[in-house]
This record gives C-alpha cells, structure tokens and sequence, in this order.
C-alpha cells in the first residue's frame, strides 16, 4: 500500500513538473499561435511552490526523486528571480548612487476609484497627495480619468501634481462636457515630441514621450496592455467553481474562456508592436506600464527583450503589484536601455487602487572599467 501511495505521489509530481517546464516555454510561444500555453505561464508561482513542496517531501523521506522537481525548479531559475528578488550578500544591489538621477513612478490609478470599487473616499485627491508627498520627477498614469469640473479636471491634476509642469495625455474614450478615460504622463522635463502606438479594437493604448533630461534626450513609453475585462458574473462563476456541468455553468466556462483567449491573443499582438517600435527609437527608453501580464509571459518577454528590469536591478522581496482578485501577481513594471541604470526600487503599499504604484530613481550607467 505504501508504494502504491508513493507511485501515485510520484505521477503527480511528474505532472507538476511537466506543468513547470510549459510555464517556461510560454514566454516564447505567442499566444497568437496557441493561446492556452500562456495559462501556465499565469500559473508559475504555484506551479513552483507545488514542485519546492515535492522537492521537500521527496528528500524528507529519503527518495532520489526529489531530483525531478529540482532539476525542473533550477532550470527555471532565471524566472524566479523575475517574481522575487532575494537579498544575497553576494550579489550587489545598486541601492544607492551618488551619480544624477532622476525619479519615475507608474501607476495604474483605476479611475481615481471612480465606480467605488474600494472604500477610499476621494481617491483622485487621496492619490495626489501621495504622488506630491513622493514627489516623482516622471509620472507614468494607466487608466486615467478627469472630469470637465470640479477637482479632477486636468489643470488641478496639474497643479496637485507638482512639481510636474508637463504632460502628455492621450483619451481613448471622452463623454463631452463630463468625463475623459485615457492614459497620462506628466513630467518635470520638458516634453520635446510626442506619439501614439494605435491598438486596434480596444480602449487599451500606449504612447510615448520624448523628454529633455539635461542633455540628453530620453523616450518614455507609458503602456496599458489588454486586460480580461471580467464582469461581474465572471467572478461569480470562478467564486462558484464546483462543475456541476449544469448549463449556466457551461456558459459561464465558455463567456470566462473567450474572455481569456481574446486578452492573451491581443495583448501578443500589442507586446509585438511596441517592441518593434522600440526597436526604432533613435534614443535610450524608459518604459512604464501596466502589462496585464506576469514576468513569465510572451508579453513580458517580447517587451523586455534588450532592456533591463528595475525591479531585478534593485528590488527585494515579493514583486506583487496587483491588488485584485488574484494577488501575488506582478504586472507592472519599468524597464529600460542598457545605457540607464535603476536603483531605490519600490512597490509602496498605499491601497488607493487595485494596482501598487511601482517607484525607482533612473541614472545613466556607469562605465565598465
């Protein structure tokens, strides 16, 4: 009976660790190709943790089996450490510098809590008060929104935003006379050019700023990649997850599986066009954005190809910046060239949205001697 419970133990781990070994590949498989691939990706974390726990009940009781999950779990090492940086005494962090830098922040601000999803009373100026307090010298907003009165209208953004003097805004969606839905950068340098990367059939955008920092020139791209657009009766079929193959259940598995595969496959096709573009940029990029999408994904990968991640640079701990319905997940981000360098990395826990801002200082990098 024992070796029937540790043969049947053994299949499984077998599963998770062939689970794992997708998780990897998915960020080289466009979603565009084979969209389920991606799902995996989405499930690296607790596909890793089912493999560690493997890994220590094989070697607990003695078994070279712990070798399977553990050879899969090292294969994968490098996204590990886009999920959770470790303080190690033997990997120096640039935490601090001394050289000119400049501070960016992203944030994804779901409409200053417009719909009341949190219980935060005037989050839109809740918001400013913390974006002045930590006093960004580059803003990058998602899922922004100003009214025509009162005081969410772009000129008092502007000035609670201090001591940010310019901006770039792009509205996807206006309700003249009332309201305006869009995406935001604001900064302290001046803004010497700007553009647009045009997605096709959704209100998700990203556009990009060309900044005077000094002498020097920068690009900043601000993204907001597709998301699920879950409705309400998507979290009630999750919430409700017993497969009792009734018919409302069937439905409800099909509406969450289409909305599932249309995210995974638009947003392959927009990280495709925004690594193109930067790929064209006559200047070194700084890019900022909610990705909708984990560090073991193809947009992930697409994207961050040639750059470099300020989280991996200079963070520590758990990378988490969604605070929704399914934690633990790290979706927004700032990358960039090479020829930058990131340090004072943060993900301030301040609940005034469903996404944690995310906050580094940016310097030139330094030569290698």
């Amino acid at each position: 009976m024992k070796h029937f419970f540790s043969g049947i133990l053994f299949k499984l781990n077998i599963v998770a660790a062939f689970f794992l070994l997708l998780s990897y590949l998915s960020v080289f498989v466009s979603p565009q190709h084979f969209w389920p691939l991606a799902i995996f990706g989405l499930l690296y974390p607790y596909l890793l943790i089912i493999n560690v726990l493997f890994v220590l009940f094989w070697a607990f009781v003695l078994r070279k089996k712990f070798l399977l999950s553990l050879i899969v779990v090292l294969l994968g090492g490098a996204f590990l450490f886009r999920n959770i940086q470790f303080p190690l005494p033997f990997v120096k962090k640039d935490t601090k510098s001394e050289a000119p830098s400049f501070k960016v922040m992203s944030f994804n601000v779901r409409l200053f809590n417009l719909y009341k999803w949190i219980k935060v009373d005037n989050a839109g100026s809740e918001i400013s008060k913390y974006v002045k307090a930590e006093s960004p010298d580059i803003i990058c907003f998602q899922e922004f929104y100003t009214r025509e009165r009162g005081s969410l209208t772009e000129e008092n953004l502007l000035r609670k935003l201090s001591p940010a003097k310019y901006k770039h805004i792009k509205y996807t969606l206006r309700k003249p006379g009332v309201s305006n839905f869009g995406i935001a950068t604001f900064s302290r340098f001046p803004i010497i050019n700007t553009g647009e990367i045009r997605f096709s059939n959704t209100f998700n955008q990203c556009i990009y700023s060309d900044l005077k920092v000094g002498n020097d020139t920068i690009r900043l791209y601000n993204i907001h990649l597709q998301s699920y657009r879950l409705q309400k009766e998507n979290y009630e079929f999750l919430d409700s997850l017993k497969f009792a193959y009734n018919a409302r259940q069937v439905k409800g598995l099909k509406n969450f599986t289409y909305r599932v595969k249309t995210a995974y496959i638009k947003r392959s096709v927009q990280a495709d066009t925004v690594a193109a573009h930067i790929l064209t940029s006559p200047y070194p990029v700084i890019v900022c954005g909610d990705f909708n999408d984990s560090p073991v994904s193809y947009a992930y990968q697409k994207i961050s190809t040639g750059l470099k991640d300020a989280f991996i640079e200079s963070g520590t701990g758990f990378g988490n910046t969604y605070l929704g319905r399914f934690p633990s997940l790290r979706i927004d981000y700032i990358l960039h060239s090479p020829k930058l360098g990131a340090f004072d990395y943060a993900i301030p826990q301040i609940g005034l949205s469903d996404h944690s801002p995310v906050v580094c200082r940016i310097k030139k990098a330094e030569k290698r001697k």
